[in-house]
């Protein structure tokens, strides 16, 4: 449970801002549910590296002092991206 309430606090920063921007980029697009799945898979890593890689490193090190490491956070972005890309497309 504490490894989810920490997923779940490292992608609160920047999850809502890449969704918002996929459903734009979705209606953009065709607005079709599959293509706003699409989006927000190819929007979600970048605003991780946006957030996290260019703008504040040291984020990371708060990460793994909680017990979760750079690979396992990506994991967690991508994992998060294809269920959202399964349950949209199912739509």
């Amino acid at each position: 449970m504490r490894l989810l309430k920490n997923l779940l606090l490292f992608q609160k920063p920047h999850f809502f801002l890449a969704y918002a921007i996929a459903i734009v980029l979705g209606l953009l697009f065709g607005g079709e549910p599959a293509t706003i799945g699409w989006c927000f898979l190819f929007t979600a890593p970048q605003m991780q590296f946006f957030f996290y890689d260019l703008k504040d490193k040291q984020q990371y090190y708060y990460y793994y002092n909680l017990g979760l490491s750079k690979r396992t956070l990506w994991g967690s972005t991508i994992g998060i991206c294809f269920i959202n890309l399964v349950i949209l497309s199912i739509l």
